[in-house]
């Protein structure tokens, strides 16, 4: 070295990244490494630029435009979460799915109790009471067994819409004939039949007819075959045929829309254990 020559050697200036370079450096110091931009957004030494950006006179952090976040390296913040809930999330109010946390409701349960309901209940019972009902007047009568006829011919006064019913003894049933006239002519209708019927006296019957009066009439019931002919009634035919018709209609009915019912009760219950 030469006299008048510092013997301490320059300092070497620290690294700078992401901010401007100094303008001066001391004399004979080496440049340091840049990492930041030039004012014109170049990058220094072609190194990718993470900081501050410089555009003529203004400077734009890149983060400062709700431009995401993405902190540590490697995380995805709108990556799908796997694995269990939290317990706090889980804890939370609506958090199953549910309106409020309550427990999810059984559709279908009341449609299927009523219509079940209908279809055994109701359904069986209107027939079987519109059936009870109609035979209802004939119950006391065949308790007790039907009238006897004084002789083989009977005069029987039979208001309209109403019937009588004629029956023989069941030992006479073979050889017995029976009839019947109105007073005058269309005035009734017959039904022949052969039923036989043990009533509640223990005595045994055939049914060989059914007389129904379309008119105030006097019926003639003459028979033949037989000494001890006998009859039930006469029975209002309104009083036995609605019941009898009536009761089976509304026992249909209510089958069929308990049926119905079931059948959705049951569709709605399978639902609802699968949503």
């Amino acid at each position: 070295m030469s006299d008048g020559e510092s013997t301490t050697p320059a300092p070497r200036q620290r690294p700078s990244y992401g901010l401007p370079g100094p303008t001066s450096a001391a004399p004979g110091a080496e440049a340091a490494p840049q990492f930041g931009t030039q004012n014109d957004g170049s990058s220094v030494h072609g190194s990718p630029n993470y900081g501050e950006q410089t555009y003529g006179e203004q400077a734009y952090d890149t983060q400062s435009y709700g431009t995401p976040s993405y902190g540590t390296f490697g995380t995805d913040p709108y990556a799908p979460q796997t694995g269990p809930l939290p317990a706090s999330v889980r804890s939370a109010p609506g958090a199953s799915g549910r309106s409020g946390g309550s427990p999810h409701r059984r559709r279908g349960l009341w449609p299927l109790i009523i219509g079940l309901v209908l279809l055994l209940v109701i359904g069986p019972a209107a027939t079987i009471g519109g059936i009870v009902w109609s035979v209802g007047s004939l119950v006391g009568d065949a308790a007790e067994g039907p009238v006897p006829m004084q002789g083989p011919t009977a005069d029987i006064e039979v208001p309209a819409n109403e019937m009588l019913i004629v029956y023989v003894p069941l030992a006479d049933a073979a050889a017995a004939e029976c009839t019947a006239e109105g007073s005058t002519p269309g005035a009734v209708t017959t039904v022949p039949s052969s039923t036989e019927t043990t009533f509640g006296d223990g005595s045994q019957y055939v049914q060989v007819l059914g007389v129904a009066a379309l008119e105030d009439t006097t019926v003639t019931v003459s028979c033949t075959g037989t000494d001890a002919p006998a009859h039930l009634g006469p029975y209002s035919m309104l009083s036995m045929a609605a019941p009898l018709l009536i009761g089976p209609i509304i026992g249909v009915i209510a089958g069929l829309i308990g049926l119905v019912l079931t059948i959705i009760g049951i569709v709605l219950l399978v639902k609802s254990r699968r949503s």
